[in-house]
């Protein structure tokens, strides 16, 4: 009889009651029949090959000592110090469900070399200095600038050249919402000033808008699940708010069902148009493991079209929440716990 598979919940926090979708993880677990217990990197004892494990039992978290577990989810991985090592040296032995992709350089390099995938890249540079972004705006007119590392739309900004000749431009830089308007100059020492803490990557402006001349972007979220394989979570557009052209739900963009978007903005099209972006998600994140020699398990694609139909790879995100105002959440949580209790029974038939 093949043993309870034990999935090992890693996660930075101490305080199990702080990380949100972790209830939704135990009650899936216990219903597909895989133990699943909490533990942060402090935790980890290699000399015993056990860690000091929080298991969910009758309504509270309780302390075990518990073996390595046949498989770890690693929702948060220290980046260094001690926890980082006694993490490192565990997954030597212990299989993980997923690896970062990396930053947005990293991902737009990856892309690039791999060639199959990268006619929709956005032409992207990094921002070595300010006046980088003052001869990018002059040869396209309109720019966004993001930090290589930002998440969720934070630190984005927006520059539009202004003025008939290059002597007398002013560029409109729009970030938060908030429009101010600089000479090159002045814009030069903004953006030096942000590159000491900070690096930035720029790209031309892709015009990715609905009928109405409202922005937007498509959330692909993809995830491997119980078999293994790629499968489509779910797809779901993001709206920019009035005056905004970032359309991330957490600075302020909004969605609606896909079912009314799709069929709103491309009628007839709209199944086709679905199925294209379902295919787009799922062999990018195939082509994305092949490039990279990693394994992911979920992938939030962030992708445009624009005037003339053709889809544009905004950028890549690992882990990537899903939309408050729908209920995925359990799809997220099922399809992990499955992918995860694969690589652990694959584990298990491995040792016999």
């Amino acid at each position: 009889m093949t043993e309870k598979p034990r999935i090992g919940y890693l996660h930075l926090r101490r305080d199990p009651e702080k990380v949100r979708k972790l209830y939704a993880f135990q009650a899936v677990a216990k219903m597909e029949g895989a133990l699943l217990f909490y533990f942060s990197p402090r935790r980890i004892d290699l000399a015993a090959k056990t860690v000091q494990g929080l298991v969910y039992e009758n309504g509270h978290y309780r302390a075990r000592t518990m073996p390595f577990p046949d498989v770890v989810y690693n929702d948060r991985t220290p980046q260094d110090g001690v926890g980082a090592k006694l993490v490192e040296t565990m997954l030597e032995t212990v299989p993980v469900t997923s690896h970062s992709v990396g930053n947005k350089l990293t991902v737009y390099r990856r892309i690039l070399s791999g060639k199959v995938f990268a006619d929709y890249l956005i032409p992207s540079r990094r921002v070595v200095d300010g006046r980088d972004v003052i001869d990018y705006a002059e040869q396209h007119g309109k720019i966004v600038v993001k930090p290589v590392s930002g998440r969720q739309g934070k630190g984005i900004f927006y520059i539009r050249r202004q003025a008939p000749n290059r002597q007398a431009a002013r560029y409109r830089v729009t970030e938060s919402g908030v429009t101010k308007s600089y000479p090159a100059s002045e814009l030069t020492s903004v953006m030096n000033l942000r590159l000491r803490t900070t690096d930035y990557l720029m790209q031309p402006f892709i015009v990715s808008q609905t009928k109405d001349g409202v922005t937007y972007d498509f959330r692909i979220h993809v995830q491997k699940d119980k078999t293994g394989d790629w499968t489509l979570t779910a797809i779901y557009p993001r709206i920019a708010s009035a005056n905004s052209v970032i359309p991330n739900l957490s600075s302020g963009g909004y969605t609606m069902f896909p079912e009314l978007f799709f069929q709103r903005e491309f009628g007839a099209r709209s199944s086709a148009m679905f199925a294209e972006l379902a295919d787009f998600g799922i062999g990018l994140a195939r082509h994305l493991e092949r490039v990279s020699g990693q394994s992911y398990d979920e992938l939030g694609i962030d992708v445009g079209i624009d005037e003339r139909r053709r889809l544009w790879l905004y950028e890549v995100n690992w882990r990537p929440g899903p939309p408050p105002i729908w209920n995925i959440e359990l799809d997220v949580v099922r399809n992990a716990v499955g992918y995860a209790m694969y690589l652990a029974e694959a584990g298990q038939r491995a040792r016999r």
